[in-house]
């Protein structure tokens, strides 16, 4: 039965209420005028209707990969005033990503069922191995596949990287009804061009297969606050709730990425979504098979963007792309490998790097123990390095600046020597430096964003540990110095106007 119709309007009533709304008698017929003009045929109408044929043959072909992923979940109460974060996500009872809200304060916690929808796509059918996001699975007790061919079948966690929003889940029955199916072709991301046409297949708010067409809006959106590492492809195909971990297609039929996440304030289509890169989601989605978690690269930097100003104190040609390095840890493969803080990371393996999210991505999707090239700008001049990838060690969450009392203004800044409860204070990793304990109001040090508990290392690369050090270097650095600091653990530098 036709949906609007069951819903709104009996279909006999329909038809007479359009009977009488013309003035026409039940025995009377109408018959439209033909038209002797014909159909429009010219080249350009031949080349729409052979997009039209393609878009619908990628659909088509689509179709027998994806899989929907329902997934269920007992929630078992949480503490009054609390939001569930797969409520806030799936909306209640998976209604499609609205929140429902907090409990009422006063409220008893309540043990309940609750079920949302995604996507996902066979990427290995004689293995039944699903790729989708980690997000949708990520909280599950119980994961339900539907696919093309309208069979059910629960299906298992084989691993997740909320690192990358990537997870893998295989359909638990090792002889389910293959018939009809067929299993996706991972493209080259790194081949996407913006302009591309691309198709969109998922289940938007539960409505299976439906397809989306498009073009790439744009490339290497970085992590965007929503995953550590990836840089997205952003596509205008219509996104919604539901179509998460769904495949994004190129007019080959190719995978080019994995739907993911939506700009929008309203929770619906907005025409920016995004989607992580194939080549991402081939490397993670094996390792993830092979041992069920992922190894990240590490080189041991921290790393920082590069910005007009930076460039000017660098001395970095106007045009330089990369990223800065701020931090390098001791005894990592960046310090054995010579790599120094000031120095502008401009290629990795040959290829360029615009900024520090396709630096972290290219390092940390690495192999540990294979070897990585890596050329540098330093003092003017490009500079190849080689350091052997090793494994990212466990991360420790910095603790929060504590206020500490205010001296004499240098530069805007009130400055003193670190001390050893200091450096606990303030979970500082450096032995020495000058402590930041109060910023000036309207200065130049607040514009650029130096904050009390921030350490300052250096001043023009040359090490400070008094206030008179670091008065002299400023005044001798002319009209801008580079002040490298440490907060909490992250280091980065700092041009300041004298």
């Amino acid at each position: 039965m036709n949906f609007i119709s069951a819903r709104f309007l009996k279909p006999s009533l329909a038809l007479v209420l359009l009977a009488a709304s013309h003035g026409l008698q039940a025995s009377q017929t109408y018959t439209l005028p033909s038209s002797q003009e014909k159909p429009l045929n010219d080249e350009n109408i031949q080349a729409l209707q052979k997009i039209s044929k393609g878009v619908s043959s990628v659909a088509r072909y689509a179709a027998k990969t994806v899989a929907f992923v329902s997934v269920y979940k007992t929630n078992r109460g949480l503490p009054p005033g609390m939001i569930d974060p797969f409520e806030f996500f799936f909306g209640q009872n998976g209604n499609g990503g609205r929140p429902r809200g907090a409990q009422p304060r006063n409220a008893e916690p309540q043990e309940r069922r609750e079920g949302g929808l995604g996507s996902g796509f066979i990427i290995d059918l004689s293995q039944g191995y699903i790729m989708t996001n980690n997000h949708v699975v990520q909280d599950a007790d119980e994961i339900q596949i539907k696919l093309a061919n309208g069979k059910t079948h629960e299906a298992k966690i084989i691993g997740r990287d909320p690192n990358t929003d990537i997870a893998i889940v295989q359909i638990s029955d090792k002889n389910f009804d293959r018939t009809g199916l067929s299993q996706v072709v991972l493209g080259n991301s790194d081949e996407v061009n913006v302009g591309d046409f691309a198709v969109a297949v998922g289940a938007p708010y539960g409505l299976e297969a439906s397809v989306s067409f498009g073009i790439i809006s744009a490339l290497a959106r970085g992590s965007l606050h929503i995953t550590q590492m990836g840089n997205f492809i952003q596509t205008d195909a219509a996104i919604n709730p539901g179509n998460s971990g769904g495949p994004l297609l190129n007019t080959s039929g190719q995978v080019i990425g994995m739907n993911s996440a939506i700009y929008s304030k309203s929770g619906g289509y907005n025409g920016i979504g995004f989607a992580v890169p194939s080549n991402l989601a081939r490397v993670v989605g094996q390792q993830l098979i092979s041992g069920g978690k992922v190894s990240r690269g590490y080189i041991g930097v921290g790393l920082q963007p590069i910005d007009p100003e930076l460039i000017n104190s660098l001395n970095l040609p106007k045009d330089t792309a990369g990223t800065l390095v701020a931090r390098i840890a001791e005894n990592g493969p960046a310090a054995k490998a010579g790599i120094e803080p000031g120095d502008v990371i401009t290629f990795i393996n040959k290829k360029a790097i615009h900024d520090e999210s396709e630096a972290i991505n290219a390092i940390g999707l690495m192999l540990p123990g294979s070897p990585v090239n890596i050329t540098v700008f330093r003092n003017g001049k490009l500079k190849e390095l080689t350091a052997k990838i090793g494994e990212y060690p466990s991360e420790n969450m910095a603790m929060p600046a504590k206020e500490s009392k205010v001296q004499d203004f240098s530069f805007g800044l009130a400055l003193q020597k670190l001390t050893a409860s200091a450096r606990e204070q303030f979970n500082l990793d450096s032995k020495s430096g000058l402590l930041v304990v109060a910023v000036a109001k309207g200065g130049e040090s607040e514009r650029v964003g130096i904050q009390p508990g921030d350490l300052i290392l250096a001043v023009n690369g040359k090490p400070v540990s008094d206030t008179a050090s670091f008065n002299a270097l400023v005044k001798q650095s002319g009209a801008r110095a580079l002040l490298r600091i440490e907060r909490a653990g992250q280091y980065f530098f700092v041009p300041l106007k004298n």
